[in-house]
């Protein structure tokens, strides 16, 4: 059986520093998965490395342009986008391709990327316009659950599937604006099937420094039920769960930092 080739991409804006130490376990997996490594830099100096196709574009307006300018560069079947902050297992690589070629039915891939305790991920998930129909549930566990949202720290995707319904979003400038759950959402919509993968072994440090302002994202939250809240538009009812769910998790995090507090 011929496995499908696979790319590995990889969005930066100055954090050559967490990207370097990613590349520490990454490059091990897409050697032995016979993979190419593509990044696509938008900081004002290029990361360089040997065995890397680095492609500086620091006028790109965000990480939906940078995730379609990748898209359009690569042409192997699979595309691998991970965060510049992920570590890897070695076996990830080899693993995607020979689910890939054994999954005709599957456009997608992805790893249970949650890590927050059961209450804090309940909470957080009422935060959320259109959260009474969030297919990813913010996981904490791993699984093999089909799904219409994966992580968009480390996902896999057929490059023609996500061609076919025109990529990500690149009218959502700066970073973590929701991109990734966009586009997993019209994969759906477009027939396309997604799953999560219990064997994957991921580790996302979440380094952070690209947050962006508390106006950008309203803009998103706006955005985002606009586009794909129906069913669970923005209404009074929603906007009393959610500040009910803002408060209980505020309680609920200072509560966890005095019981650390009271176990020194």
């Amino acid at each position: 059986m011929s496995l499908p080739t696979l790319a590995v991409c990889i969005p930066t804006k100055n954090r050559h520093q967490e990207l370097a130490r990613s590349l520490a376990t990454v490059l091990p997996m897409a050697r032995r998965a016979g993979a190419r490594i593509y990044v696509c830099d938008q900081s004002p100096t290029p990361f360089a490395h040997p065995a890397l196709v680095v492609w500086h574009r620091p006028e790109l307006p965000g990480l939906p342009a940078a995730r379609n300018a990748l898209l359009a560069l690569v042409r192997e079947d699979i595309v691998l986008f991970l965060d510049d902050d992920c570590d890897t297992a070695a076996d990830l690589g080899e693993r995607l391709r020979q689910l890939a070629a054994e999954e005709p039915e599957f456009a997608g891939w992805g790893a249970v990327a949650e890590t927050r305790g059961p209450w804090s991920r309940r909470l957080h998930r009422l935060l959320h316009l259109g959260c009474l129909r969030d297919a990813r549930r913010l996981l904490a566990r791993r699984c093999d659950r089909e799904t219409r949202e994966l992580f968009g720290c480390c996902f896999a995707v057929r490059r023609a599937a996500l061609l076919a319904i025109g990529g990500f979003d690149a009218r959502r400038r700066g970073y973590a604006l929701g991109e990734d759950r966009d586009a997993c959402w019209r994969l759906c919509a477009a027939g396309q099937r997604l799953r999560f993968v219990a064997a994957w072994r991921v580790h996302h440090r979440e380094s952070g420094g690209q947050q962006p302002a508390l106006g950008a994202r309203l803009a998103y939250l706006w955005w985002f039920a606009s586009r794909h809240g129906r069913g669970n538009p923005a209404t009074l009812l929603h906007v009393w769960q959610t500040a009910a769910a803002w408060t209980a998790l505020v309680l609920l995090q200072r509560l966890m930092r005095w019981r650390r507090w009271r176990a020194r």
